[in-house]
């Protein structure tokens, strides 16, 4: 049997290399599934929530044609957890999401990636904004979509996921239209 796998992009930053978990250079199970497998930082204890959530992450990419990427280091192929586009059902629109592993975070890896992955959305795939959902108690995601320039732009509450600011981002160039119309 020849499973198709749909294609993929790859993005490079400075650091990173970012590519699908579905992947055929990327061997998911290895990375997140096998006993001793770095956690995420908000892991689930239960190995097999976790199998469910690494299909459920590889099935988006078959899907919706997009998905979070597999963030690697450049030079050593570390994994360093996952980055991108996230539309699950239930959510109120497409969402940049990032998910690091214990021991990546604190290292500008998860802001650098995002950069990334917006700089694709945004040029090549022609994407007009996306958001990011997060607890308003997570202070680093909060300094991180400060970072990348989002704007809060209310709430949403899921039945499961519990309540969530949103925050917009658009592309530079139209947020600095918007900046200065904003001073007009």
């Amino acid at each position: 049997m020849i499973v198709a796998t749909p294609p993929s992009p790859v993005i490079e930053t400075e650091r990173l290399r970012l590519v699908s978990p579905a992947s055929p250079e990327f061997n998911a199970q290895e990375m997140f599934l096998v006993p001793g497998a770095p956690q995420f930082l908000d892991h689930h204890p239960d190995e097999e929530a976790t199998w469910w959530s690494v299909a459920t992450i590889i099935g988006h990419w078959h899907l919706r044609g997009y998905g979070l990427f597999a963030v690697m280091d450049r030079e050593t192929g570390e994994a360093y957890g996952l980055v991108g586009p996230w539309f699950p059902r239930g959510w109120p629109e497409r969402e940049l999401s990032w998910n690091l592993i214990e021991g990546a975070e604190g290292r500008g890896i998860a802001e650098e990636a995002a950069r990334g992955v917006l700089d694709w959305l945004f040029t090549d795939q022609k994407w007009p904004s996306i958001i990011s959902l997060v607890d308003p108690g997570n202070e680093a995601s909060v300094r991180l979509v400060q970072k990348l320039g989002a704007r809060a732009e209310g709430t949403f509450a899921h039945e499961m996921a519990g309540e969530f600011r949103i925050w917009r981002h658009v592309p530079r160039t139209l947020a600095g239209k918007k900046l200065l119309e904003g001073l007009s």
